[in-house]
């Protein structure tokens, strides 16, 4: 853009009314914007990782010289091209200036020198709102930080229970499935040994794998429910509730890995809760999935194990017990759902 363009827009306004100086200022705005002329894309300005911070603040700063003014302390102020303040125009405004250093547009402008100048814009900022009495906030880009583990962290602070009206009594973490609550090795460890005594009045270590696999090694005090009618009646047709209302009932599943077995009948048991309860409330607010399943368990605490022995779901002395169990399991699930179809139709029919 020609220094003519701007010395023939300013003669058609006088600088010391305030109106017409505006004006001014509003019209020079008009042409550039006919000229295509853009606020953002300026190619030969560098793209260091500073400036891709601040590239929209430079570029705006460079801008503001272009059309002869930048703003301070809430004013328009006034410059010729060359970027000298106009006195007239500075009697007018009756408000301190203080003047920014001119960007240099060279395209090997390194960081050094792009941090300076961004500070410099900061500090102009600060002062000009702490001599108003305001506050002013920083903003800081994420854009090199791990979101997902910052997420992770925050989650860590707070899991609530199932019914929504406390914090997990104990630090849970995310797993393999995400609507599910997963504990470590070392808690449930923890938790045999009595360290939460204090919040929870009962636990159960619910052992979802089949019977020859349980009886090959199991965690101390584990019970094998491995399927969903077991589980039905165990915790179900008559509610465990704690006698101390102030303390909980803790249930935590897994399998050999908990990959399949143990969520499976996690979630099944917190299903039928929520049809016997009104929502929020369950019976069993609080259900936890063993994070690695009893193979990990196995490896750091062989100790709290009993037999302590490890075998595997498919282990060649056992694979007619494995097909009889997993026919067993396939025939039960059928079995339930033909009854949940049973009973949506069921309501269906009924007025």
């Amino acid at each position: 853009m020609s220094a003519e363009l701007f010395s023939s827009t300013r003669e058609e306004g006088n600088p010391e009314s305030g109106p017409s100086f505006r004006s001014h200022q509003r019209k020079i705005l008009n042409l550039l914007l006919e000229r295509d002329t853009s606020f953002t894309n300026r190619p030969d300005l560098p793209r260091t990782p500073v400036d891709e911070l601040f590239g929209d603040f430079a570029n705006l700063s460079i801008l503001s010289r272009s059309l002869g003014f930048f703003r301070t302390a809430g004013n328009t102020v006034s410059s010729d091209v060359n970027g000298n303040l106009v006195e007239s125009e500075m009697k007018y405004l009756d408000s301190p200036i203080t003047t920014v250093p001119k960007l240099d547009t060279n395209p090997e402008l390194g960081e050094d020198q792009a941090e300076e100048i961004s500070d410099e814009l900061m500090e102009f900022s600060l002062e000009d709102q702490e001599a108003k009495g305001l506050v002013l906030k920083k903003t800081v880009s994420l854009c090199g930080i791990n979101i997902t583990q910052m997420l992770e962290e925050d989650s860590n602070q707070g899991y609530l229970t199932g019914d929504f009206s406390k914090v997990c009594a104990l630090p849970a973490m995310s797993g393999r499935h995400q609507d599910l609550k997963y504990i470590n090795p070392e808690t449930v460890a923890a938790l045999l040994s009595g360290k939460f005594q204090g919040l929870i009045e009962k636990f159960y270590i619910i052992d979802c794998r089949y019977p020859y696999e349980y009886q090959g090694g199991h965690i101390q005090g584990a019970l094998n429910l491995y399927s969903q009618e077991e589980l039905y009646n165990f915790f179900l047709k008559t509610p465990i509730v704690p006698l101390d209302t102030q303390k909980r009932i803790i249930i935590v599943f897994h399998c050999e890995f908990s990959s399949e077995r143990g969520p499976r009948m996690c979630r099944c048991l917190r299903e039928e809760d929520r049809t016997l309860n009104q929502y929020p409330a369950l019976y069993y607010p609080e259900l936890y999935i063993l994070k690695g399943g009893y193979r990990d368990f196995f490896l750091e605490y062989t100790e709290l194990c009993e037999p302590q022995n490890y075998c595997p779901m498919h282990h060649q002395d056992h694979k007619a017990e494995l097909l009889r169990c997993r026919s067993q399991s396939k025939a039960m699930e059928g079995e339930r759902q033909l009854q949940e179809q049973i009973t949506l139709l069921v309501k269906d029919v009924s007025p």
